[in-house]
């Protein structure tokens, strides 16, 4: 259950419908979306928890989340449609995903795994690893005029089988950037050989990044104590960049 202070035009969809699929991909969907991603550099003992047999963990050395070797990352899915464009039921709804990066002697560069997925029932369980839970958020924008907006965050996850995700963010909104024709191919770390094709368009700014000096004009707090997880938080980790995206197209096909 969301609650959010803007309103997504839902007339972009047009844009996420209007890219076509190879002959040798299945378009299985779209979304509208807002979404934050946190970076955090976490022990590589638990890292490599995250990843399957055979693939080591990876730091990234560069970009918006550069020196982060997982990625926490909270998506409101405002509309979800199908490979028609028909509304799915449920049509809206938030999923949390941990996103880690591996590197195997036998395949070419380094590889992203979707390693851990919180989702509100029904669960769909896509790249196999995915959890029930209650997903809640409460989002805002502020204008504070002369060109200044403030954007606060409060995420809940309360997984079923016990314990609790809490993430609350309250900061200055830096430079927004749209882009186009953005693509990624996560693979699932329960089966390697399972991927998804994600293309899409975003308006997205850099919050925070450790590694490039920008630092947060604000606060965040993040806690996790879910039993259930690898010990990613002990308090060794380390929060390194923070990407909010408040509007966020994307396609979905399967290989």
């Amino acid at each position: 259950m969301t609650r959010h202070g803007y309103k997504v035009v839902l007339g972009l969809m047009a844009l996420v419908l209007g890219v076509a699929a190879s002959s040798a991909e299945t378009l299985t969907g779209s979304t509208v979306e807002s979404r934050i991603l946190l970076g955090f550099k976490v022990n590589d003992a638990a890292a490599q928890d995250l990843l399957p047999q055979g693939w080591t963990p990876v730091t990234l050395p560069k970009g918006p989340v550069g020196g982060s070797n997982l990625i926490v990352a909270l998506f409101d899915r405002h509309t979800i449609l199908d490979a028609e464009g028909a509304p799915k039921n449920p049509a809206s709804g938030p999923t949390v995903a941990f996103l880690s990066y591996g590197r195997n002697s036998d395949v070419e560069g380094v590889r992203a795994f979707v390693s851990w997925v919180y989702e509100e029932p029904p669960v769909e369980n896509p790249f196999g690893n995915s959890v029930a839970a209650d997903i809640s958020r409460v989002s805002g924008f502020t204008d504070e005029g002369g060109g200044v907006r403030s954007q606060t965050e409060t995420w809940t996850i309360a997984p079923e089988a016990g314990g609790s995700l809490q993430l609350e963010l309250d900061f200055k909104v830096g430079g927004l950037r749209w882009s186009t024709g953005g693509e990624s191919r996560p693979h699932s770390s329960v089966d390697p050989d399972f991927s998804r094709i994600y293309r899409f368009d975003q308006l997205a700014g850099l919050a925070m990044n450790t590694a490039m000096g920008v630092k947060l004009d604000g606060t965040a707090s993040f806690s996790a104590s879910d039993p259930a997880l690898p010990a990613l938080f002990d308090g060794s980790e380390e929060l390194t960049a923070i990407v909010s995206i408040p509007v966020y197209l994307r396609q979905v096909f399967i290989p």
